[in-house]
């Protein structure tokens, strides 16, 4: 008897989830429909600029870096992404990110970056992305220096995007407060990989203190996907969101010599993003921040 009663207890646990319709489809969205301009806009929040001038490096020499990225507040009309522009999504989870940088002198004037997010999670999300940027100095001529540099990245970003831990599962599905039809926590993933070439120019003020200034143009390649997981009504929504595109991106900014073995650099980063949003016209929504970085000569 004890057994059939667990048999029966399982069965009956078993039988909704076997029942459970699964939505499962694949989307190539247009690089300016909402979802993409929101998933385009943080990817390239990530793009491996130069946050300096590019110097020669002799070949074995190490430097360490940490890297600050400012992530601008979103408004109500930028955050309304989801189904196509009809759905507020939370974006606005962090003021800020950061990013461990290495790089290492190598041989014919080349130098090697390699950039990490490692993952912590933060506010429900956990973010790791790795970068990887090869770049040599073309011309020097005092008090102007010419690089160039090609960077990639690859990684996602996972956690609690569609229906948030704490907010509308709370509430009755198709409720005012749970439109969307939240049940739980959500466990999407967002892939964000790319490819650029960047030029970049030096100039040194005169000065023994003076900064150096550099200005960067760039063009890129973003490959980018978002893979829903969430339980919604009576449905589990696997959708696949994939977005590809062309974007160009310039920087400007300075770079002091603290000591002999530190420097410490400051750019402002832009990138126009077109967006379609519903009932509207196209637009530029463009991505304008600052960066920081820190760096430590090891050897």
């Amino acid at each position: 008897m004890k057994h059939l009663m667990l048999g029966l207890l399982a069965l009956f646990l078993v039988t909704p989830l076997m029942a459970q319709e699964v939505i499962d489809f694949q989307s190539d969205l247009d690089f300016d429909d909402p979802e993409a301009w929101a998933m385009k806009f943080f990817t390239s929040m990530g793009l491996l600029s130069s946050v300096g001038a590019i110097e020669t490096l002799e070949p074995g020499a190490v430097e360490l870096g940490f890297e600050v990225m400012q992530i601008p507040h979103l408004d109500r009309e930028q955050r309304t992404v989801g189904f196509g522009g009809f759905k507020e999504e939370d974006l606005n989870r962090s003021p800020a990110s950061g990013r461990l940088r290495l790089r290492v002198g190598l041989p014919h004037r080349f130098a090697l970056t390699l950039g990490w997010v490692p993952p912590a999670e933060v506010d429900g999300l956990e973010t790791n992305l790795l970068s990887l940027a090869i770049e040599k100095v073309l011309l020097e001529k005092a008090p102007w220096a010419l690089g160039l540099r090609a960077y990639g990245q690859t990684g996602n970003t996972k956690g609690d995007l569609t229906c948030k831990a704490g907010g509308d599962e709370r509430f009755a599905p198709g409720s005012p407060e749970n439109l969307f039809g939240c049940r739980a926590p959500s466990a999407d993933e967002v892939t964000m990989e790319y490819f650029g070439v960047e030029l970049v120019a030096t100039y040194q003020l005169p000065g023994n203190r003076a900064p150096n200034l550099h200005f960067g143009v760039a063009a890129n390649q973003l490959d980018m996907e978002f893979q829903v997981d969430a339980l919604t009504f009576d449905l589990r929504d696997r959708s696949l969101l994939r977005a590809d595109g062309d974007t160009v991106s310039f920087s400007a900014g300075a770079t002091w010599s603290l000591k002999r073995s530190t420097r410490l650099g400051f750019e402002v980063f832009y990138s126009p993003l077109e967006v379609q949003r519903r009932g509207q016209e196209r637009e530029n929504d463009d991505l304008l921040h600052v960066r920081g970085a820190l760096r430590f000569r090891i050897r």
